[in-house]
């Protein structure tokens, strides 16, 4: 995170705010892609400016929406919000997200949440992480069974994609937005707030 710029983020193919990453992903993407073979994928989102106050408690949880939508793309594996499965990892003090009143009103001493407490956003940014398993239409031969249940072998020949999750960028915040602006004018229909242009 130390290397993270915003403006390398369009001048690259794969969507990275890092150019270094981005000069050594290609590299090894163009070998992966040459040997026939293929590779996974994280991806995180961050929306930033979203208010406090979207989502339910119980039912229309916020986060429930977010991983349901994520889920929904082609080839996600696992989804997390905030630390995720790291958050297994951590003590009740090293997670919980602190709060104090600032002078424009609460003040959060970390975003362990992702952005979501309760299943209501916090104000905070919301963090998204999910996961691409690696695409299985690859030109290394593998086993298989045909229709009629015997044992051959597949190859898949044509367009081959070394990494479908640099496609799915795009596609997950694609998503994300349209789950907030769900979110959003639910909150607006049920209590009146957020009125005028969403965006």
């Amino acid at each position: 995170r130390d290397a993270f710029d915003w403006d390398q983020i369009v001048q690259n193919p794969f969507w990275v705010p890092d150019a270094k990453a981005a000069a050594e992903w290609a590299e090894y993407l163009d070998g992966l892609r040459k040997s026939g073979s293929s590779v996974g994928a994280i991806i995180e989102l961050t929306a930033r400016g979203v208010p406090a106050g979207l989502g339910a408690p119980v039912y229309g949880k916020l986060d429930t929406d977010l991983a349901a939508a994520m889920m929904s793309i082609n080839a996600v594996k696992g989804v997390e919000i905030g630390e995720g499965m790291s958050a297994a990892m951590l003590t009740g003090e090293l997670n919980a997200d602190e709060i104090s009143m600032g002078p424009d009103g609460p003040v959060y001493s970390s975003n362990h949440a992702g952005g979501i407490l309760g299943g209501i956003s916090t104000g905070q940014d919301i963090v998204v992480r999910f996961a691409v398993k690696p695409t299985s239409s690859i030109l290394t031969t593998r086993k298989t069974i045909t229709k009629s249940g015997e044992d051959t072998e597949i190859i898949t020949k044509g367009r081959h994609d070394p990494c479908v999750g640099i496609r799915a960028v795009p596609v997950g915040e694609a998503m994300m937005a349209c789950v907030l602006l769900d979110h959003m004018l639910l909150h607006r229909g049920q209590v009146g707030e957020n009125r005028g242009t969403i965006g």
